[in-house]
């Protein structure tokens, strides 16, 4: 596998790192990676990584299950029922304070979340790389396109942008992030869901906790990483809440890779 040592801080830009945790791919190849944490700000990122062009390759386990709406196993019917219960309260976040109701959803998988707030009147499009999950998001009459899309967007084009679990797969990260500034309208709103490497449960399962999911999670925020991130594009962070049913599903796959099952 061609892999890419990654040496330079992708918030601060500092070329100094120290090995925080050595981790693996639990779910698909089982290779053994490092997460490396900068010298100057603190920030853990994944090195080494896999090439861009051959990422896909560690998204082929049935435990990365955004891109389906399979509903076969116990991890399977869990995140379904998460999946419906968080929905609501998304759409709720996305709503708050917005009047013109436009709405970008990056990484948007198989497009339940833009599903519900198209029923709720928004205009919503969906920015989506995997082409089975796009296919499904078609049956839906949800509207996506490649991720590649972002780049050829009008500018201040949504009141909203949300990103939800996708912030720590994007390679350009820097870069992607100005274009999702080029496109928000001057009063929008971003909304980010991030893992927190610095919660309870990153700290009680270490090596094992699943949502560290090495190589395809590059980036690794903690609350304060996200606000240095921010202002670095000129955002301003107004809130950081937790988000409870996607914790407990992360537990669950926790407790599977540090015990083997989820009943010992």
């Amino acid at each position: 596998m061609n892999l890419i040592d990654v040496k330079r801080c992708p918030i601060c830009g500092l070329d100094e790192s120290k090995v925080f945790l050595n981790s693996k791919d639990y779910s698909t190849s089982k290779e053994s990676f490092s997460i490396r944490e900068c010298g100057s700000c603190s920030f853990r990122f994944t090195s080494p990584i896999p090439a861009e062009d051959k990422i896909g390759e560690y998204y082929q386990s049935e435990e990365y299950i955004s891109h389906t709406d399979s509903s076969a196993g116990l991890m399977n019917k869990v995140y379904r029922l998460v999946r419906k219960l968080a929905i609501k309260k998304k759409e709720h976040l996305a709503r708050n304070g917005v009047l013109e109701k436009s709405l970008l959803d990056i990484g948007c998988g198989t497009g339940d979340f833009l599903s519900f707030c198209k029923t709720n009147g928004w205009n919503v499009l969906g920015l989506e790389p995997d082409n089975g999950a796009r296919a499904i998001c078609k049956e839906k009459d949800v509207e996506t396109h490649h991720i590649d899309r972002l780049h050829h967007l009008p500018e201040s084009s949504f009141s909203v942008v949300t990103m939800w679990h996708v912030l720590e797969h994007v390679y350009h990260l820097n870069r992607d992030f100005n274009q999702i500034r080029r496109i928000l309208k001057p009063e929008g709103k971003l909304i980010i869901a991030v893992p927190n490497c610095s919660s309870h449960d990153a700290q009680k399962y270490g090596k094992f906790w699943a949502a560290y999911d090495l190589p395809i999670h590059l980036y690794h925020f903690r609350p304060e990483d996200m606000r240095r991130f921010a202002g670095k594009h000129d955002f301003s962070v107004d809130q950081i809440l937790p988000m409870k049913y996607d914790s407990y599903y992360v537990s669950m796959l926790s407790e599977k890779y540090k015990n083997g099952n989820l009943f010992n």
